[in-house]
């Protein structure tokens, strides 16, 4: 029988220091896109071979979440999660030591295998310290982490430049890497300092969501798996699609400085984690006022769907204000999508979260994996940018509607306020 979520205030703590984890993973993550322009140029690359660099990380990716998700099930949460840590740091610093292209996809291979237990590990930890109502809430919390992260990264990569710059080093693009991957360490033994292990000794699973927890196999014949995996494969499509492309379309085509560039996306990121914040604790007033709980998250995702559809305005907008105003509407929906995601995935399986976040993400991952050549060929053949930044917040209305036909809404109790 699962052990029911500690609800003593700590657990917020735990959801900070899950955020914390998320910042940093997204900091190693986002250091090569923030300095991509540098990195092409270091070692000539196209944007077809930058692309390659992306699709290694995502599959990846894909299979440390399917490793990481059988592993958290199995091992307590409260060492496999330091553990991966651990392996991510170590991949980013030897990034900053890669001598060839080939070394650089190694280096982000080996990246992607271990970021990718962040999310079966932290899912797998909400889950078990949070009651269901709290679990938007929770999950913006530590999904926000990506956009924090995205938001220090630009500041911090500029800074650590202009050092390197004034020190005459060769090759500066290399430093960033090496002092970000040494930030991880600090995370772990934060970890283990301040996380006791009794709140991570249960699944947190409770009423019928764990009506399935008998067989793993029985999850892929339920019909909200399927709809998850239509939701997962789009807001990553969306959201990492700009991650990816959004610097070098600043700085390539819109004529940005690495400065103006950077300064951007760090206010980007910054409405984006907004975004999160705001779909979290809405779904969590929503169910306070009455609204049963999985039509509250039905509406914040819509609301977000539509937000990013309006990344199809980007090639049409003109400079300045225009063009900035509707990246930020964008950001701001594309991250508001995930914590109602993750809040969906844990009702399918209490004790088999870990593997159903980690099937989710290698889904999601082996569909970028096959989408970066792709919208690197794109950019290649069109001599723009702008084709892929235009189409790719079309996915997730498309998986709303998947949703809407495999999850609809149900009569359920309120939840009490």
């Amino acid at each position: 029988m699962s052990t029911a979520p500690d609800l003593s205030p700590w657990r917020w703590w735990v959801c900070a220091l899950l955020m914390l984890a998320t910042v940093i993973n997204y900091m190693d993550r986002m250091a090569l896109n923030q300095m991509a322009v540098e990195i092409k140029t270091a070692l000539d690359l196209t944007d077809l071979r930058y692309s390659w660099l992306e699709s290694a990380f995502s599959l990846a990716f894909a299979l440390g979440a399917l490793a990481t998700g059988y592993v958290v099930d199995r091992a307590r949460v409260w060492w496999v999660y330091p553990l991966v840590v651990v392996g991510w740091s170590l991949a980013g610093i030897l990034t900053g030591f890669a001598g060839s292209f080939w070394a650089l996809i190694a280096c982000r291979f080996l990246l992607g295998l271990f970021e990718a237990g962040n999310w079966p590990c932290g899912i797998r930890t909400t889950r078990a310290v949070l009651p269901p109502a709290e679990r938007s809430l929770g999950n913006a919390l530590f999904q926000s982490g990506t956009a924090l992260g995205a938001v220090v990264t630009p500041l911090m990569v500029l800074a650590i430049l202009r050092r390197a710059e004034t020190f005459e080093l060769a090759e500066t693009w290399r430093v960033p890497f090496r002092v970000i991957g040494a930030l991880g360490l600090v995370w772990v033994a934060l970890w283990f300092i301040t996380i006791p292990k009794r709140m991570l000794a249960g699944g947190g699973g409770t009423g019928p969501a764990n009506r399935n927890d008998a067989r793993f196999t029985d999850v892929f014949r339920d019909r909200r798996f399927w709809a998850l995996v239509a939701v997962v494969v789009a807001v990553n499509v969306t959201w990492h699609g700009y991650r990816t492309w959004l610097p070098l379309y600043l700085r390539e085509q819109r004529g940005y400085s690495r400065e103006e560039m950077s300064a951007f996306t760090t206010v980007y990121y910054l409405v984006a984690d907004v975004g999160s914040w705001t779909v979290g604790l809405l779904t969590l007033l929503l169910c306070k006022r009455g609204v049963p709980v999985h039509t509250s998250r039905l509406l914040a995702f819509t609301g977000c769907s539509l937000l990013a559809v309006c990344t199809a305005a980007v090639p049409f907008l003109p400079d300045g204000w225009g063009l900035k105003a509707g990246l930020l509407v964008v950001a701001f929906g594309a991250l508001g999508l995930f914590p109602t995601y993750f809040a969906l995935s844990q009702e399918l399986s209490a004790k088999h979260q870990g593997k159903v976040t980690g099937v989710l993400g290698a889904c999601a991952h082996l569909s970028l994996a096959a989408v970066y050549p792709v919208e690197g060929l794109i950019c290649v053949m069109t001599g723009s940018k702008e084709w892929v930044l235009g189409g790719i917040g079309l996915f997730p209305l498309l998986a709303l509607v998947v949703m809407l036909v495999l999850w609809p809404p149900r009569p359920e109790p309120p939840v009490a306020s």
